[in-house]
């Protein structure tokens, strides 16, 4: 696909973004705009400068005029499910958490109807000069269903992650799986971004194989190499990493019962928990009541930089997650060098085949994997070397080649 146009919607994108969703659409616009022409949407206006594509903000003005200021971050969090918590509000701290526990169904409903209802309204203009609409997750869908009706211009589900996968394997918010369901089976093409994905939309929402394509994240190469000399953080005990949202698909959980297990054999390992969400102040309790506290840290959210230093100086990288579409921290912490061990649960094991892939679940297995990487440098070090190999193939511009492979199905109706 040469010199086409392509209109995004999206709800996030960095540096104000609360998950893998904005890094994803950033890695991947970056990747297609040597040849292909993007004006990205997002529900807030975008200050920050981005060289490769046109930013659209599409912010209902009478919600604006209501709250009295302008909206400058994402409504909400994206991956908002019957956990929802509060990451960026565009005004204050007014809402407590279990009055955003209710936004799927009033509030959360209705920020994205009227982020759906603006981009119609201005779809016919920014159709004339796109081929498609490329939506990202399902924030996203109910805009994109609107540009197809009013222009018949093809349509892309890009599917980062489902509520099935937020709700822990359980059906989760009933409305925004619908959401997901209406908006996958009105798309002409759908990409998933693992095969187990995949997979969970043929078999949990019942969407056509055939329209299904699999395109695997990519990862951006790291600006700094690693180096875990330099960091002294902890400096004579093993470090083990958790990171990302606390919230119950992610397992965390299980992050805390495995370094119970594992002090017993190894005495003074450290394991830090890099992220925040809803099941913060559940963790920290059970963590004391394991009398935990001076093995468990709770480092908050971390970005760049300080991620990096983190898994620089990590012994061992756990990603024990309930599902995970795909897992790219999990890339993240294997290019700074980090042994990683993986939930048989996450996409990126289809293309991580060095990581050590265990059942989410089986923490005196993971606990063994641990001690076995920690006291066997040799071991770790080969763990890694195949990590590594891995990961050259886990590139932005390998997904977007097959991205454009997914927009000529649907320019050609296949």
């Amino acid at each position: 696909m040469k010199n086409n146009s392509v209109f995004m919607i999206g709800w996030e994108y960095p540096p104000h973004n609360s998950g893998g969703l904005g890094v994803a659409c950033q890695g991947l616009t970056q990747a297609l705009a040597s040849d292909t022409t993007i004006q990205f949407a997002l529900p807030y206006h975008y200050e920050s400068t981005v060289d490769h594509m046109s930013m659209m903000s599409c912010v209902d003005p009478r919600w604006e005029k209501k709250l009295g200021t302008k909206v400058l971050y994402p409504p909400f969090a994206s991956y908002s499910s019957e956990g929802i918590i509060r990451s960026f509000l565009s005004v204050s701290d007014s809402l407590s958490s279990e009055k955003l526990r209710m936004l799927p169904n009033s509030e959360l409903e209705q920020r994205v109807q009227e982020y759906s209802q603006v981009i119609a309204s201005r779809s016919n203009k920014i159709m004339q000069n796109s081929d498609l609409v490329h939506a990202h997750d399902w924030m996203s869908f109910p805009a994109a269903r609107k540009v197809k009706e009013k222009t018949g211009k093809p349509f892309i589900a890009h599917v980062h992650s489902t509520e099935y996968d937020r709700a822990g394997l359980n059906q989760g918010n009933q409305y925004i799986s619908s959401v997901e369901y209406e908006g996958m089976m009105a798309a002409d093409r759908v990409i998933a971004v693992s095969y187990y994905t995949k997979s969970l939309l043929v078999n949990t929402y019942g969407i056509d194989a055939h329209k299904i394509d699999v395109v695997h994240n990519g990862a951006l190469q790291p600006e700094v190499a690693p180096d875990p000399g330099r960091h002294h953080f902890a400096q004579k005990r093993p470090v083990i990493v958790f990171m990302g949202r606390l919230t119950l698909h992610k397992g965390v959980q299980y992050f805390i019962q495995l370094a119970k297990q594992v002090v017993v054999r190894v005495p003074n390992a450290l394991f830090v928990v890099a992220g925040s969400g809803d099941m913060y102040h559940e963790l920290l309790l059970t963590s004391a009541e394991q009398a935990l506290s001076a093995s468990v840290v709770f480092s908050g959210f971390v970005r760049s930089t300080q991620r990096d230093k983190l898994l620089d100086r990590a012994d061992v990288f756990v990603m024990p997650s309930i599902s995970e579409p795909f897992g790219l921290v999990a890339v993240e912490a294997a290019q700074r060098h980090t042994p990683v061990i993986i939930s048989k649960n996450a996409g990126v094991s289809e293309v991580m085949k060095g990581a050590i892939a265990l059942d989410f679940w089986d923490v005196d297995k993971m606990a063994e994997s641990i001690q076995k990487l920690i006291e066997d440098p040799e071991y770790s070090q080969k763990v890694v070397q195949n990590q590594f190999t891995d990961i050259q193939q886990i590139t932005w511009d390998n997904a977007a080649t097959k991205v454009k492979q997914s927009y000529i199905k649907a320019l050609l109706g296949r």
